[in-house]
């Protein structure tokens, strides 16, 4: 009696919609019916499924996708021989991305690996006319719905009309009327937004913030799960702090959700990160400590051993250039004490220093505007005596990059200034209350918190290595990023026609 072998075929379903309001053909259960199907007919058992769930093709490329990523990964590691999906608006709508970044990389390397679409048949292949002719109307539909929404926004702006949207999470709209402009006021998720950004500018990350959120069972926007990206949004979003513009229209919301200042310290936040790393590190004066000796920045060392039985952990703090190290708690231990101790009488001042640093930054900006205009009317008169020609001369286009390079100038000087008199007309916002708190809890702080208040009010702690002698040079205000942006906005510009 001869024994039958059975040869299962094993394929991956690929499935997409572009939002989670779609239903019918396009909704991820019809898919999977017709994939099913397809492969059966084909003598393949659908193994896994690859799923882009309100992702649009049109705006994310092929292999921008997680789920086609997911494809990728799985026919490359030979988890599946074919490849199906429902039809061409689920796998492209720019025509070609699916082809060059999904299909030909796969046949290059996998050449037997299959691809099948449940409108035909055959196997699928690209460079046949009729699936060219497919993937061109795939993509025309979608600029086609692309085009007629940005006609509709048009018009509807055209008639001073703010086209629709989704209100923000956490914020409930009041429509216009003849008697006042659209606007918007808190709803009961308005308090999650401020917690959002006050554990961004304590120095949590954006990974962190949404793991508390979703751990905590927050709700989150559209009753779906917390997202980094939606995260990121929301510390973005210009209607949380009172910046309802759109258009060529600008609408100032009243009792913003986000004062000024709390804004202010989110953008300090953001630079710190860009200029210092990451928050969460044991070393918390990492690149402000320096050795008092040499006078360069003491580097780090964690010479823990990684399978370590013993809870004693081997983190210093050493300089380059003499050597010396010291162990990490106890330089903690000894600039803490010292920075707990002169913390209560520079709070005293802070504000008031903080005041008039704004004061003088404001005034800077101002002169700046001046000079600005100044040259601006000198190179309108120059320009005055240029002749007129059919065709733009060579003086001509370098006058025309010089007045781009001024407007630009004034576009950035006149965004600071708003940003500072915004910090200026608000009475809370030179009170810090987030950090004039911790008067009494900052040894309580995590490390975390730490570094954030260290980088933000410290400039440099220079440590004697021998005696553990500590000198730590304290910054007046946090308006570091801000002055730092002042300071170079209004550096001597020379706008100079290229010869």
């Amino acid at each position: 009696m001869k024994t039958m072998i059975v040869i299962v075929k094993t394929a991956v379903g690929y499935c997409r919609r572009s939002s989670s309001k779609q239903k019918g053909n396009h909704s991820i259960e019809f898919q999977k019916e017709q994939i099913i199907l397809m492969a059966n007919r084909m003598g393949y058992v659908i193994e896994g499924w690859c799923i882009d769930d309100a992702v649009s093709a049109f705006k994310t490329s092929a292999g921008e996708r997680k789920g086609l990523k997911e494809l990728y990964d799985l026919v490359l590691n030979d988890k599946a021989s074919a490849v199906f999906f429902y039809d061409e608006t689920r796998i492209d709508r720019s025509i070609v991305t699916f082809v060059n970044e999904i299909y030909k990389p796969l046949k290059l390397v996998k050449p037997n690996v299959k691809f099948y679409s449940t409108t035909s048949n055959q196997e699928w292949d690209p460079f046949q006319i009729d699936v060219e002719l497919k993937l061109i109307n795939a993509s025309y539909e979608s600029v086609t719905k692309s085009q007629r929404t940005i006609d509709s926004q048009k018009n509807l702006m055209n008639q001073k009309k703010r086209p629709g949207s989704r209100t923000p999470f956490g914020l409930k709209k009041i429509p216009s009327s003849d008697v006042q402009n659209e606007n918007f006021i808190e709803d009961e998720n308005a308090s999650l937004i401020r917690f959002i950004y006050y554990l961004y500018i304590w120095g949590y990350s954006i990974k962190h913030i949404t793991k508390i959120l979703h751990n905590s069972q927050a709700p989150a926007p559209g009753g779906k799960v917390w997202h980094r990206r939606t995260v990121e949004e929301i510390l973005k979003r210009p209607l949380y702090r009172g910046d309802n513009e759109w258009g060529s229209q600008k609408n100032i919301i009243k009792n913003p959700v986000i004062e000024p200042e709390l804004y202010e310290l989110v953008l300090q936040a953001k630079d710190l990160e860009k200029k210092f790393g990451q928050f969460s590190t044991a070393f918390t004066f990492r690149s402000i400590a320096y050795c008092m000796k040499c006078n360069v920045p003491l580097k780090t060392r964690n010479d823990t051993p990684s399978k370590a039985t013993s809870p004693r952990k081997y983190q210093n703090y050493f300089c380059p250039n003499c050597n010396q190290k010291a162990n990490l708690n106890r330089v903690h231990t000894v600039v803490n004490d010292n920075f707990f101790k002169h913390w209560a009488v520079a709070l005293r001042s802070m504000e008031q220093a903080g005041l008039q640093k704004l004061k003088e930054m404001k005034k800077v900006i101002e002169k700046e505007l001046d000079r600005l205009k100044v040259r601006e009317d000198m190179l309108k008169y120059n320009e005055s005596f240029i002749p007129s020609l059919e065709t733009p001369s060579s003086i001509e286009k370098h006058y025309i990059q010089v007045k781009a390079k001024l407007n630009s100038h004034r576009e950035a000087l006149n965004n600071t200034l708003e940003q500072i008199l915004n910090l200026l007309e608000d009475e809370r916002s030179l009170r810090f209350t987030l950090h004039l708190s911790l008067s009494g809890s900052f040894n309580k702080l995590t490390d975390v918190e730490k570094r954030m208040i260290a980088l933000t009010f410290i400039g440099k702690i220079s440590i004697n290595m021998d005696t553990m002698k500590v000198d730590i040079d304290y910054r007046l205000h946090p308006f570091i990023e801000l002055e730092d942006k002042v300071s170079r906005l209004t550096e001597i510009n020379n706008y100079k026609m290229d010869a």
